[in-house]
């Protein structure tokens, strides 16, 4: 599709909205009331700007809901304020849970036994105070994430706190997709195919251990108010390439060349989910 550019002409009484194509040509142009935020507020400023560019580009014929490029995050933050999901929140909560089932702290889920047992192995000590080390003086945080590893084997060996800590992981990464599905057009929310989410990172070798919380979670959401019938579906994808790819074609865009991609060959599905 070729490049639309907009103007708006601000107005105490009245406001223009113009949409114009490379070429030079009016494709549309829209009216509104003031957009003057002394006068009328920030927020009623910004409804009215949106107003008149979303009838614009319905009046040069270019879908008002298509994606805008834009980016809305969450999370990321490491492993101090906000690394859920990761090998290392999924080895943090395990081992957690034993020193608060063992302080009497807080009842575990689930019986410890297991877990313990594979905690005493991975870090080779023989009782809490022996973790100390590895949580504070010598943590590294690769090999603390590690033990994520020994926890997937006892998930799928049937021990009920693995499941359990897998589980949870998967309803935290989701409810990283329910904080920003709010600002997702929707055109993403009600494709075809589902919402499209990549999914990068080795916990995601992990999916069927994952699934339960995970896919709990989004058929919660799916049926609030706010995105009943509007949120169809979701398909998770992984990666066929490097994301060094996305580098260059970057990179190339940034010099003014193309690079000629097949996108389809980038990812596969790998989990598919449509709500009815």
């Amino acid at each position: 599709m070729a490049t639309v550019y907009g103007g708006v002409e601000g107005g105490g009484t009245h406001s223009k909205a113009v949409l114009v194509a490379a070429d030079g040509r009016i494709l549309a142009e829209t009216e509104g009331a003031s957009t003057n935020h002394w006068l009328v507020g920030v927020d009623r400023c910004l409804e009215v700007i949106n107003d008149m560019v979303q009838r614009a580009k319905e009046q040069a014929g270019l879908n008002p809901s298509a994606p805008l490029g834009s980016l809305v995050g969450c999370g990321g933050w490491g492993h101090m304020m906000g690394d859920e999901g990761s090998g290392f929140w999924i080895a943090h909560l395990a081992v957690k849970t034993v020193f608060d089932a063992k302080d009497k702290l807080v009842a575990p889920p689930h019986d410890v036994t297991h877990v313990q047992k594979a905690m005493e192995e991975y870090f080779q000590v023989s009782d809490l105070m022996g973790m100390l080390p590895h949580l504070y003086r010598d943590f590294q945080k690769p090999h603390f994430a590690g033990f994520c590893k020994k926890l997937a084997e006892g998930a799928e060996a049937g021990d009920a706190l693995c499941q359990y800590v897998f589980a949870e992981a998967g309803r935290v990464l989701a409810n990283h997709i329910k904080a920003i599905l709010p600002a997702a057009q929707e055109v993403l929310l009600g494709h075809a195919l589902g919402l499209p989410i990549l999914c990068v990172g080795s916990v995601w070798n992990s999916w069927e251990l994952l699934k339960p919380g995970f896919t709990e979670a989004l058929s919660n959401l799916a049926s609030t108010n706010t995105f009943k019938g509007r949120f169809k579906g979701y398909r998770l994808m992984s990666l066929q390439q490097s994301s060094g790819l996305g580098g260059a074609f970057l990179g190339a865009r940034n010099i003014g060349d193309t690079i000629r991609l097949d996108y389809t060959a980038n990812v596969k599905i790998f989990y598919q989910h449509m709500f009815t």
